[in-house]
């Protein structure tokens, strides 16, 4: 079953970026991956997918943080939602991201690594259909 929803995981884990493509896949979503948030954001300006998964701790301590705030200020990609994962609690400006809020520089879900398979397929399927 394919929804032809699009789907980009950003993240400097190939093994987790594999993984999760395999999971999103059997869900029945088109899957690419970007190994930094540099590559995360020229790919989803070109590929516009309808989702993107960031981690939060790539290269730097904020670097997932940054790629949301550029995603969400360029024209092409800010509509694409955005779930953030982090393997620490996330303390500070984020922890209440998962409340609306006026602020548009905010992924759409945070979520803690690690995910259940069936967890991450029905955030996104919330989130894209």
């Amino acid at each position: 079953m394919s929804t032809n929803k699009k789907v980009l995981i950003i993240d400097d884990d190939i093994d987790f970026c594999e993984a999760t493509k395999l999971i999103l896949e059997s869900g029945g979503f088109e899957v690419s991956i970007a190994e930094s948030g540099k590559s995360g954001i020229d790919i989803a300006s070109k590929l516009k997918p309808d989702l993107a998964i960031v981690d939060m701790m790539m290269e730097t301590w904020s670097e997932g943080f940054n790629v949301v705030s550029k995603l969400r200020a360029a024209a092409a990609t800010k509509k694409i939602k955005l779930i953030l994962l982090s393997a620490v609690d996330i303390q500070g400006p984020y922890s209440e991201a998962n409340e609306p809020s006026g602020d548009d520089a905010k992924p759409d879900l945070i979520l803690a690594k690690p995910i259940k398979a069936n967890d991450l397929i029905t955030y996104v399927r919330n989130l894209i259909g």
